[in-house]
């Protein structure tokens, strides 16, 4: 694609250098930059892109853009632009073709419930016959083909480069967690939503958000005229305060749902099984009678939030229900690990203080005779949640195993103090074991007949980031070998 063209669209303060750049591909990470590349410049929280436009230059970027003044180079074009991050986004729509236009795609965002609710959205249009791709934590999806992410919401470039592969093998829906890094650092500006759904609210992220209100504005973006994801329809929980403020805070058609009988899709009744859960819901559509494999009040609301996404979509409550019911679960998300013991292992991801908060209420009312729960806070994030997370663990469980997560650049012990003043509120018994195998092999071997282990923070994660050290560690695995070898003994 000529630069010419592809700059037609898309306004620059400055160009400078070469005019007749052909464009072959973009990339915004000058190691990964190719014969023929433009080159985005983006300043990230530890460094600056422009200082690598020498580099992009010297592999093959015929165009660079930054947000600073750039020497102009003979063998590349050079553009001064308002937002690396809005142009990178904007850029990549034209060079492949905006296909966000050619999907109908349901955006996902809120704290907690984005990729179970994703993956129900994929097990509907599944069994609605709809060839459909997923994006999110555990990674993308064409069909039954998955591919790797290095977010839970790509940057716009790579995101846009999927959606066109997706698009070009016949895709016509699509399920994206939307992250609320994503919208505040525009990896999804001006991608088309046709459903946009808003889980929940709550405490994480502030490390990087600062306060609650600044975090619900990220999240609000998606729905807003600013972000031009121009979503026909929001699928809001009104059940959380900060949904029912986004319900009259945007200006497009509104489903709601929740417990609440005033909600568009509410429950009417419910029952928790061991296996699963009796579901049946009021919806615009109709009554809606499901019989759930997912277990737990969060997967309610996240079934409630495929519901609804899937009847925007014009998708009829058979396939919807036949969906639903399908899911036995998903990587990572109260995942049982079955080895032959006696008692009951569930690995979760939750990493936040109400995702906790919610696990541990869910697993409280399977049979069990005690719950021991291991559990930890990543490094180089939120440090105001540490406390509330130990305190809820002491106040939930009856002995508790405080361990690292990926403590990253941060002391392990450290991070455990700050969880350790949320212990100290018992009642429950605590021990601090910071190696974390170490944790999970003394949770499973005092473990007895009936009781639960919940191991929770990490769910489908198979590594562990130990400074700048990333190691091969995967709870589920260790959990599972660890049992084997007791039962052997």
């Amino acid at each position: 694609m000529l630069l010419d063209h592809a700059l037609a669209e898309i306004p620059v303060i400055h160009r400078a250098g070469r005019q007749d750049a052909d464009i072959r591909g973009i990339s915004y990470d000058s190691r990964q930059v190719r014969n023929g590349d433009l080159f985005v410049a983006i300043k990230g929280e530890k460094s600056d892109g422009t200082r690598f436009i020498p580099q992009a230059i010297e592999k093959g970027a015929v165009a660079v853009a930054s947000e600073s003044e750039i020497v102009p180079e003979p063998d590349a074009a050079c553009l001064v632009v308002a937002d690396a991050r809005k142009f990178l986004a904007g850029i990549s729509r034209v060079f492949y073709g905006s296909p966000s236009d050619e999907l109908k795609l349901v955006a996902i965002t809120g704290t907690n419930g984005k990729t179970t609710t994703s993956y129900l959205m994929n097990s509907v249009f599944d069994h609605a016959g709809i060839q459909s791709c997923l994006v999110g934590t555990l990674g993308m999806k064409i069909g039954p083909h998955t591919f790797k992410s290095a977010h839970t919401t790509p940057e716009s470039s790579d995101l846009l480069k999927f959606l066109r592969q997706a698009a070009d093998e016949g895709c016509t829906h699509g399920a994206l967690e939307v992250s609320s890094h994503s919208l505040a650092l525009d990896r999804v500006f001006g991608t088309r939503f046709r459903v946009g759904v808003f889980m929940n609210l709550t405490r994480d992220h502030l490390d990087f958000h600062k306060d609650m209100e600044s975090y619900f504005q990220a999240k609000r973006l998606l729905f807003s005229a600013e972000n031009d994801n121009r979503v026909e329809t929001a699928v809001i929980n009104t059940d959380d305060p900060y949904g029912k403020r986004l319900e009259h805070e945007i200006g497009c058609a509104v489903s709601t749902f929740g417990f609440n009988s005033d909600a568009a899709i509410h429950v009417v009744e419910h029952q928790s099984r061991v296996d699963g859960t009796e579901l049946k819901l009021q919806t615009p559509a109709g009554e809606a009678r499901y019989r759930l494999r997912l277990i737990g009040r969060p997967n309610i609301y996240n079934v409630m939030a495929a519901t609804g996404a899937a009847l925007s979509l014009g998708i009829g409550l058979d396939a919807i229900r036949e969906g639903v019911e399908c899911l036995a679960g998903v990587p990572g998300r109260v995942e049982r690990v079955e080895a032959g013991q006696d008692f009951t292992v569930v690995v979760d991801y939750a990493h936040s203080p109400d995702s906790l908060e919610n696990l541990l209420n869910t697993v409280s009312r399977l049979p069990h005779v005690k719950l021991i729960t291991v559990f930890g806070c990543g490094g180089d994030r939120d440090r105001t949640k540490r406390p509330i997370m130990g305190e809820i663990a002491v106040r939930m469980s009856d002995r508790v195993l405080a361990t690292s997560d990926n403590p990253r650049t941060e002391d392990p012990l450290q991070i455990l103090a700050e969880i350790e003043a949320g212990l100290r509120k018992g009642p429950a018994p605590y021990e601090i074991v910071p190696d974390r195998r170490k944790a999970i092999e003394t949770a499973v071997s005092i473990a007895r007949k009936g009781d639960v282990v919940v191991i929770a923070g990490k769910g489908h994660e198979d590594y562990q980031i130990l400074g700048d050290r990333t190691i091969p560690f995967d709870d589920r695995k260790l959990a599972a070998e660890l049992i084997r070898e007791l039962l052997r003994t």
